[in-house]
């Protein structure tokens, strides 16, 4: 997009891009019975070569152009983008369990670690197996379809109850990145292990963060798993969680250390009990805004507890954000109630909007704007429709079951951007705005450092969160802004600002001479002119630089104020042996400088010569009277020496190619 900001002295078109998520890794959906969409080119299609079908965990993977590399069902299947199973991709880490279950973080080149949960491992003989384990993909093998080279490596200790939650996100040093998981079992816990994945390895020796409400694998009065997840903000610096008992809670996570710190319970049951049953409100699904700033959860329910709400976390203190929460669907919640359906998985997408499943139903619900506050985050129910498919010979409605699929959240962060210019800008001066970052959504700056990419100007880098900076001459340049958060982490924006309006100066004159010769340098665009720091009186300037000078013009226009710079270098050759000698009535060489063409005029027929500085003869022809065209410009630029010899005269003249 282009905007225009003009005033009486001067005009400059800016770009700007606004934000978006610009990796595709996550642009191909396989989930549910049977359902696929591709955000590949922006909105969502549907695909309906899917093999999936179940009703929990699983995971995609795309290329970073969005074309599809595998998918996964739970912790047993594991299908090419041929849609056929993969190489020793069965049963690579057992069973897999609840909505968040299964995740797959790229290990570097070809190669991908899938993360796998085992529900039954709970229900084993003690001691419990590992719960979540491992495997290697290699895409470069099985001609480009991939293949498992490594299975069933455990990640949790034999002996240790694990709740089915996965989650990861990008390391600060933007290379490594964090899975999340969260002891569970019974009588419950409230441990969270962070494990550092590599390209190299894949930790078991978690950092360990004690902290929150205690999370147990399955309620006490009920024999199945509870639906709960954890998940990160796209940029990875906080954590939400929604576990029994109605609970939602909050904490900061330091993409650095892996440690999570300062919980906020947003939401929990009244009066919890151990008769807590599954007809009463549970906290199932969440998912953040692009942006960080909100937060959405559903509710499984059979009460008349609203389904889909959102807290803003930019309400203010504490109790500000828990008192934000607002029913962005309240008109599903009788009809949702009497036909014993729910809202149960959030997933962000490419295009910047959330899917919401509601269950065994053949379409998704959408959070248009969920950067925006409230109601106007805009959420239409049952918005993507999914098709049918065939199998065999039967072909089936797809249906979007409970869980879309689970991805590194990173994947999905939104940028910050450099505002938009505003006001008048006068003689090339901007003044610019560092964004405006929220603290809750988990960002802290600790410096900026904008480039201005204008060296000339002499103040080209600054590191004000506000600076002002004049442009030295008309041109187009790239602005930088490099945030550099605490504890680490950095991002760089951009903006294109094309500087027109200034004088436009131009210099004329000879550029390149010999040692001890002078040049007449004239100035033209403006009123006044300034040479390095000596004001010139007139628009021409006398140099005689001894070496290779690089000089700095000053010009400035009276009738607006404006002045601009530009910078222009005399050459200094050394032209030792080339000296002028002989008559020459009648004889012209034009231009000169030149570029390397230029016309000989001769009154008779001579021979010519060309030696460059060093001596070497460069060109050599027999020319009529007249005028002929001379060529040389395949040389490098330097002072030349034109020898003549005719029956009258001979002489030699000095050719600069400039």
């Amino acid at each position: 997009m282009r905007r225009v900001l003009i005033s009486s002295f001067f005009t400059c078109l800016v770009f700007w891009v606004y934000p978006q998520l610009g990796q595709k890794e996550a642009a191909q959906w396989r989930w549910g019975a049977y359902c696929g969409l591709s955000f590949q080119n922006g909105n969502p299609v549907f695909v309906n070569t899917s093999k999936i079908h179940t009703q929990y965990t699983n995971s995609s993977m795309a290329d970073s152009i969005g074309n599809l590399l595998f998918y996964v069902k739970g912790a047993d299947v594991v299908f090419n983008k041929n849609n056929d199973t993969m190489a020793n991709g069965i049963n690579f880490g057992g069973y897999g369990g609840g909505s968040q279950g299964s995740l797959i973080i790229r290990k570097g080149g070809s190669k991908y670690y899938l993360i796998g949960y085992n529900l039954i491992n709970y229900i084993a003989p003690p001691p419990i197996p590992p719960m979540f384990n491992y495997a290697i993909v290699d895409l470069s093998l099985a001609a480009g379809l991939g293949s498992l080279t490594v299975a069933n490596q455990s990640i949790s200790p034999v002996g240790l109850a694990m709740v089915g939650k996965l989650a990861a996100t990008k390391h600060c040093n933007g290379v490594d990145h964090w899975l999340l998981t969260h002891v569970g079992g019974m009588p419950g816990s409230n441990q969270y292990r962070a494990h550092l994945v590599t390209t190299n390895s894949l930790s078991t020796n978690p950092v360990i963060s004690s902290i929150g409400s205690i999370q147990f694998h399955n309620y006490p009065t009920l024999p199945g798993f509870y639906r709960g997840v954890h998940k990160f903000s796209p940029n990875g610096r906080k954590v939400a969680a929604t576990m029994p008992r109605k609970t939602v809670e909050l904490y900061d996570f330091n993409t650095s250390t892996g440690v999570l710190s300062n919980v906020l319970k947003l939401d929990s049951a009244a009066s919890p009990s151990v008769t807590y049953t599954s007809l009463d409100p549970q906290a199932v699904g969440l998912e953040f805004s692009p942006d960080g700033t909100k937060l959405y959860v559903s509710y499984w329910s059979k009460t008349n507890h609203p389904f889909l709400c959102q807290f803003d976390l930019n309400a203010g203190s504490a109790a500000a954000i828990i008192a934000s929460k607002t029913p962005i669907a309240p008109a599903l919640d009788t009809t949702i109630a009497t036909t014993n359906s729910s809202l149960y998985s959030l997933q962000l997408a490419p295009d910047g909007k959330i899917y919401v499943i509601n269950t065994d139903t053949t379409a998704l619900g959408v959070i248009n704007s969920p950067n925006v506050t409230g109601l106007s985050c805009n959420y239409v129910q049952g918005a993507v429709s999914m098709g049918t498919v065939a199998i065999g010979t039967n072909t089936f409605n797809a249906k979007v079951q409970m869980a879309l699929p689970n991805f590194v959240s990173s994947f999905f962060e939104q940028k910050p951007v450099l505002s938009p210019i505003t006001g008048s800008i006068v003689c090339g001066t901007v003044s610019y705005s560092a964004p405006v970052l929220s603290a809750m959504a988990g960002y802290s700056v600790s410096s900026y450092y904008w480039n201005f990419n204008d060296p000339l100007s002499g103040a080209n880098t600054s590191t004000l969160s506000n600076p002002t900076h004049a442009f030295s001459a008309n041109g187009t340049y790239t602005v930088k802004l490099a945030l550099n958060y605490y504890p680490c982490g950095t991002d760089t924006l951009k903006q294109v600002i094309n500087i027109i309006g200034l004088p436009l100066v131009s210099v004329t004159g000879k550029t390149t001479i010999c040692k001890g010769e002078s040049t007449v340098l004239n100035f033209s665009g403006a009123n006044a002119y300034t040479l390095n720091t000596t004001a010139i009186s007139q628009n021409s300037a006398q140099v005689q630089p001894t070496l290779t000078t690089v000089y700095t013009l000053t010009a400035k226009d009276n009738s607006s104020g404006c002045s601009s710079l530009k910078t222009f270098t005399i050459t200094v050759l050394p032209c030792v042996g080339i000296s002028e000698t002989g008559s020459s009535e009648g004889l012209r060489v034009y231009p000169n400088p030149n570029s390397g063409v230029f016309s000989f005029e001769t009154p008779e027929a001579c021979e010519i010569k060309i030696h460059n500085s060093l001596g070497q003869e460069v060109y050599r022809a027999s020319i009529s009277a007249g005028t002929s065209l001379i060529d040389i410009s395949q040389e490098a630029k330097g002072v030349y020496l034109l020898e003549w010899n005719s029956k009258t005269s001979k002489g030699k003249v000095k050719v600069v190619l400039d």
